[in-house]
């Protein structure tokens, strides 16, 4: 991942959303299995979108009408064989708590709870959080706490992803943009009524 300045932090689409999410402390000699983890799962993404991507009509010139018709079904068919596995995955585990997030695809804010952890700027921790996504619908990172809000209106931790896949870092990034342009939308709606 490279290194943003601070401007190109604030250039990057911010969105406020209730998801659900978890975020546990993270110990040192558990940090390199959970960058094996978002490895793997950067390698499955980039699996799926490669075989997404193909489409045998543009071999029509080597291949017959018939052979380009069921192997565009069994593509078809596998994407649905992924997601199916990515449902069972995901409900096999624990289920995770909706809550408040400001998010972008450089990390996300969450607004404090009596349930979390007391966070320290420099602590890591382990974030899932989904989003509403075909592709890449659950999100893991390593983050690191950069800022601790203590104010009683604004209580919560600021977290930069410091592993992040960018699969998993453009779905955050195309999620937080479709959020804020049909935010636009619904607020000119509303004023046109």
């Amino acid at each position: 991942m490279s290194e943003r300045t601070p401007a190109d932090r604030r250039s990057s689409v911010r969105v406020r959303s209730l998801l659900p999410c978890q975020i546990d402390p993270v110990e040192q000699d558990r940090i390199e299995a959970l960058e094996a983890r978002i490895l793997d799962l950067a390698v499955l993404e980039s699996d799926s979108v490669m075989n997404d991507a193909l489409d045998w009509r543009d071999h029509a010139e080597d291949l017959s009408r018939e052979m380009i018709f069921v192997l565009n079904e069994l593509r078809a068919m596998r994407q649905q064989i992924t997601e199916m596995q990515r449902l069972i995955e995901t409900h096999n585990q624990a289920g995770l708590a909706s809550r408040w997030v400001e998010l972008n695809d450089q990390g996300l804010w969450l607004a404090g709870d009596e349930d979390q952890p007391r966070w320290e700027v420099g602590d890591l921790a382990e974030i899932r959080v989904q989003i509403p996504s075909l592709h890449s619908p659950e999100i893991l990172a390593l983050g690191e706490v950069v800022r601790v809000d203590e104010a009683p209106e604004r209580a919560g931790a600021a977290f930069a992803f410091r592993a992040i896949s960018q699969p998993h870092q453009q779905a955050i990034a195309r999620y937080a943009l479709r959020r804020e342009r049909q935010l636009a939308r619904s607020k000119r709606q509303r004023f046109m009524i």
